[in-house]
Order: structure tokens, then C-alpha cells, then sequence
């Protein structure tokens, strides 16, 4: 003989915990989508870098188009960190000074470039004291597409 409803099976009590077992759940699920949903927008280009230290510091940088949608990326920025509130930014330009961006790239395609230190060093003594940059794109409505963090550590020269 089957019971006429569940209340036959569940105390009261038991019953509160399905319920927020039910909601605790829903709850996770909604976090998760809201999460992935949010990872899926924020994952537009992918930057990639590598250092070089001989005959100076040389940064070798790569940006690909991971996204669906064509995306249009203006010029990166190279930001020097001490701390917080010290900051100096500089607007990476390719060589020859060939005014590129605006750069529009299609799905699944990239563009490489290198950044000088020794120039900015030139320029700037000051800057030897920063060990932290990032390089921060931005699209061509002003938001922040990817930032990708690096750590100078500068060659020890014995005089």
C-alpha cells in the first residue's frame, strides 16, 4: 500500500531540511552560473609575456582574441607599481610609431609586440626602483578587457 503524500515519510523537522537543502542548492547553482556567465565575458584576449635580460630588459608580449566576436582593443597600457598610490603609465606604441590602433582582432588571431626598458629607463631613472608592472587593455569603449601582471627583477651589474 503507498502512503497519499510525502508528509507519511518526513517529520516536520525533516522536512525544514529538505527545504534548505532546496534552497542551499539553488543558491550554489545560481553562484555558479553567475560565476561562469561572468568568467565567459571577462575572458576576451589572453596576454602572454616573456623577459629577456640580455643586453638590457626586453619584454616580448603577445594578445589573442580567445572571444567569439571580433574585438577592438586600443593601445596597451604598460603600468610601472611601487605600491598603490605610486603608479606611472605608459601607452605602448609599435615601432616606426605606426598609429595601428585602434586594432581590430577577429576570432581565434593575435598580434605580438616587444617593449624596451632600457628606453623608459633612459627617460626615467626613477622607474629602476619599480619591480611591479601590468599591462592593461582596453577596448575601444573604454573598458577594461584583460590585465595580466608581471614582476621585474632587474640584472645585478658588478662595477
Amino acid at each position: 500500500m503507498l502512503p497519499a503524500s510525502i508528509n507519511d515519510y518526513v517529520s516536520p523537522a525533516g522536512m525544514r531540511r529538505l527545504w534548505m537543502l532546496a534552497v542551499i542548492g539553488v543558491a550554489l547553482s545560481a553562484l555558479y552560473l553567475y560565476r561562469v556567465y561572468r568568467r565567459r565575458k571577462a575572458a576576451v584576449c589572453r596576454i602572454k609575456h616573456t623577459i629577456w635580460y640580455a643586453g638590457g630588459l626586453k619584454m616580448s608580449v603577445r594578445i589573442r582574441n580567445i572571444s567569439r566576436d571580433m574585438v577592438e582593443i586600443d593601445a596597451p597600457l604598460l603600468e610601472f607599481r611601487r605600491s598603490r598610490m605610486k603608479k606611472r603609465r605608459f601607452r605602448i606604441t609599435p615601432p616606426g610609431n605606426r598609429d595601428i590602433f585602434p586594432l581590430g582582432l577577429s576570432p581565434q588571431t593575435g598580434y605580438d609586440f616587444s617593449v624596451e626598458f632600457t628606453r623608459l629607463y633612459e627617460r626615467d631613472a626613477v622607474l629602476r626602483k619599480y619591480r611591479k608592472a601590468r599591462i592593461v587593455l582596453n577596448d575601444g569603449k573604454g573598458q577594461t578587457i584583460a590585465v595580466k601582471k608581471i614582476k621585474i627583477r632587474l640584472p645585478v651589474v658588478k662595477q
